[in-house]
Order: C-alpha cells, then sequence, then structure tokens
C-alpha cells in the first residue's frame, strides 16, 4: 500500500506518461499559484468541473489542501521533466512507446498502470529521492 504522498506522485507521474502534462500543470497552478479552477480551466483548455475533479482526488489523497500544495510545489518541476510515453496518432487514438500498443486515448492511463508499473515505480523512487535531496539542500542553506 502506498503512502499518500507516493499515491499522489504516482498519480501525477501516471498523468504525464500518459501524454496530459497540462493537467499537472494545471493542478500545479491551482494548488501553487491559488489560481481559481475558471482560470485554470480556460488556461488549460478543460472545464472547470474537470479542474474541480482532479483538484478532489489529489486532496482526498493527501487528506489536506495544505499537504497537497506542500506536495505540488515541490514535485511539480521534476515530474514535468518525464517525457511521455504515449504519441497521439489521431484525436482518439495514442500509441504506447514503450510495447507499441495503439489504444484509445481514455485508457491509456490504465494502460501504463498494468503494463508499465516498473517505469512508474522507477519514477516515484527517483522523484521522491530528489525532492528529498533539495528539502535537505534549501534547510541546510
Amino acid at each position: 500500500m502506498r503512502s499518500s504522498t507516493e499515491a499522489v506522485l504516482e498519480y501525477l507521474i501516471i498523468k504525464v506518461l500518459a501524454g496530459k502534462d497540462d493537467i499537472v500543470k494545471a493542478v500545479h497552478d491551482y494548488f501553487v499559484n491559488s489560481i481559481s479552477p475558471s482560470s485554470v480551466a480556460l488556461k488549460y483548455s478543460l472545464s472547470k468541473h474537470q479542474v474541480r475533479g482532479y483538484v478532489q482526488r489529489i486532496v482526498e489523497k493527501t487528506g489536506s489542501v495544505i499537504k497537497a500544495r506542500v506536495l505540488l510545489k515541490h514535485a511539480t518541476p521534476i515530474i514535468l521533466k518525464i517525457k511521455p510515453v504515449a504519441r497521439r496518432i489521431n484525436s482518439q487514438i495514442v500509441k504506447c512507446g514503450l510495447c507499441g500498443e495503439e489504444l484509445p486515448s481514455q485508457v491509456m492511463e490504465d494502460h501504463i498502470r498494468k503494463r508499465h508499473s516498473g517505469l512508474i515505480d522507477e519514477y516515484l523512487e527517483s522523484t521522491i529521492e530528489i525532492i528529498k535531496k533539495n528539502i535537505a539542500l534549501n534547510h541546510s542553506s
């Protein structure tokens, strides 16, 4: 069972791997930059209901808005450096760059979670290590 921090990081990593980094940027803007759901939705071509849904999932996983804000502040710059594995073929189909499977875009996250969990674990471990190092550096200076 993953900790709440690991659950949020995994959620964000999967979004980026699936080529949905705009969602990670959107929740970062909401939590860290205190931008309203309506403004975030407009900026990233999402509905405000989608933004609220993503925000709610993260708050449920962390247990508080404050924890979510702190985690996203540290994690987003690291996670956004991850290269997506999903390659869009057309408006509805994406191709997994890891195994070559072509899938409807709405199932790519599940595909990554089920078929490429080892990659998620690697990114999760390295993200946590980088966050720990960054926090240690900030406290020592």
